[in-house]
């Protein structure tokens, strides 16, 4: 594997993982919704997606990034988030709908080696010392 590869594994793991794991399993006290959630997180989307939503996007980037430079990469990350953060509600909530249904028709095999690669790239984020 390449080193601009492995560097952009690492910020990937960094962007989705790292918040994919930080969201506690229970569902938010005071009856708070997503929506209400938007302003935590100090701007990041870490409260706006559930871990499996953050997967299925985080292999959509895996897929549509091959062969970039990694200047190009970052352009398309920056630029997807971008237009989720613009979505309306009831388009984020339509873009969320279609990652669970597309995370919900993949197989267990599938679901596990997407989780293997996300930790795996966590795990190798935080040994750099955690820094992007």
């Amino acid at each position: 594997m390449s080193l601009s590869k492995i560097a952009f594994l690492a910020l990937a793991a960094s962007l989705l993982g790292t918040a994919a794991y930080a969201d506690p399993p229970a569902p938010p006290q005071g009856g708070m919704t997503t929506g209400g959630m938007m302003g935590e997180h100090h701007g990041m989307m870490g409260g706006m997606l559930t871990p499996e939503e953050r997967m299925m996007w985080f292999a959509d980037g895996m897929k549509a990034t091959a062969g970039m430079t990694d200047d190009q990469r970052h352009a398309y990350r920056q630029q997807q988030r971008q237009t989720f953060m613009a979505m309306s509600e009831a388009d984020r909530a339509k873009f969320k709908a279609e990652l669970d249904s597309r995370w919900a028709a993949l197989s267990p095999a599938q679901q596990a080696d997407i989780k293997a690669k996300v930790e795996a790239l966590r795990a190798a984020h935080m040994g750099n010392g955690g820094g992007q």
